[in-house]
């Protein structure tokens, strides 16, 4: 899927695979259900932006495909060519398998959250000292996981939108709009990141 070659519209480069993070062993209870939870929100993530990456490739194919073979440029506009190659249509299909992996990345987010929901409605059951690592009690847990999923959300939601108009952009100018918008992917944030290490530090996977 990805290759080697810079495209003509993004430096993106797909990395190596990221090593997943393994399961608890040796934890009982909740705290194990929060670090394998938070295990699992990590590896979703890291599949995210391989899935992203792929896409981009995607995009830039698509793009140059449009360029190069469907808009006609004279000398006031760019009109589109009637003929549409038939490549184009067989990158918008991969394209589609990109979209239906973040969908079922955002399902699997979603279902983790609610994990993490039973397990702070069970500590405040049980025990009136809710902190199970270093300093964060469940509720922390609960917030955090909410708001990186309710921004990957959001993102899958953009990127259904660009997947459904990228292959009928009619101009130069709107193609270049598409392949910014799933470039710089503006719901996810920096403090996307800023959330995912805080919970890997709190919870041991990832030391000082």
């Amino acid at each position: 899927m990805t290759n080697e070659n810079e495209s003509r519209f993004s430096p993106v480069k797909k990395h190596g695979n990221v090593k997943e993070l393994n399961k608890s062993g040796n934890l009982t209870g909740s705290e194990r259900q929060i670090k394998d939870g938070v295990a699992d929100v990590y590896n979703l993530i890291q599949k995210w932006k391989n899935a992203n990456s792929d896409g981009m490739q995607i995009i830039d194919t698509i793009a140059n495909i449009k360029l190069q073979h469907v808009y006609k440029e004279n000398k006031y506009d760019n009109i589109p060519n009637a003929s549409i190659p038939e490549e184009l249509e067989s990158q918008c299909t991969l394209l589609l398998s990109i979209i239906q992996k973040m969908e079922k990345i955002v399902k699997k987010l979603v279902v983790t959250s609610a994990m993490f929901v039973g397990v702070m409605k069970l500590q405040q059951h049980l025990t009136d000292d809710l902190v199970l690592f270093q300093t964060w009690t469940p509720d922390i847990f609960v917030s955090t996981v909410r708001e990186l999923t309710e921004m990957y959300r959001e993102e899958y939601k953009l990127k259904q939108l660009v997947y459904k108009n990228i292959c009928h952009a009619k101009d130069r100018n709107t193609m270049m709009f598409y392949t910014s918008s799933w470039l710089h992917q503006p719901y996810v944030t920096d403090k996307s990141h800023v959330l995912l290490e805080s919970m890997l530090l709190e919870t041991g996977h990832k030391l000082n």
